[in-house]
């Protein structure tokens, strides 16, 4: 079923591990709550797509962020407050949500060509699966106060990133229900 306006809402890692789990704070729990109420209002408008860390046991990349989100545990569910809006959930195991899944499959038998993209964190996955994007010639907006670090300080450069390499833009919550509603 093609996408009328070819958009959709990539979700990455609101996850519990990264929300109030091994890397959880305030900033993530802020994030999560803004991006529950847009979802609300953006559901069956849009297709919603979560993309969540799913490691498996001993995975290479715990020799530098430690054990987190293994795959059947509670730490790599989707945060329960927004367990209710994927239309679509993609398992993951590296920082960009393309490389290794199904997710550029998906994208093209929706018809997807715009992508909006928050989660956490903003200067590992969301800016990794931003460079997936570019690298598939997707149009991507980024929502800024939907996305959060681990490392808050590392918020604003990392936005600034994904706008000078990428070319992608960051938009408020408000401005996406204004775009897609």
């Amino acid at each position: 079923m093609a996408v009328e306006n070819k958009s959709c809402i990539l979700v990455v890692d609101m996850i519990n591990d990264f929300v109030t789990g091994k890397f959880g704070n305030q900033n993530a729990i802020d994030a999560v709550k803004i991006a529950e109420n847009t979802l609300k209002k953006i559901k069956g408008h849009l297709p919603i797509i979560f993309a969540r860390d799913a490691h498996m046991v001993n995975d290479p990349e715990f020799r530098v962020w430690g054990e987190h989100a293994v795959d059947g545990t509670e730490g790599s569910e989707i945060v329960k407050s927004l367990s209710e809006f994927p239309d679509y959930i993609l398992k993951k195991r590296h920082y960009d949500a393309f490389f290794g899944t199904d997710l550029d499959s998906l994208l093209r038998a929706l018809e997807i060509e715009n992508i909006y993209i928050f989660g956490i964190s903003t200067d590992i996955c969301v800016e990794h699966t931003c460079a997936g994007a570019f690298y598939r010639y997707y149009n991507v907006k980024v929502v800024s106060d939907l996305c959060a670090c681990i490392d808050q300080s590392r918020q604003i450069s990392s936005l600034n990133n994904i706008k000078i390499n990428y070319g992608y833009m960051p938009v408020k919550s408000e401005e996406l229900l204004k775009e897609v509603l």
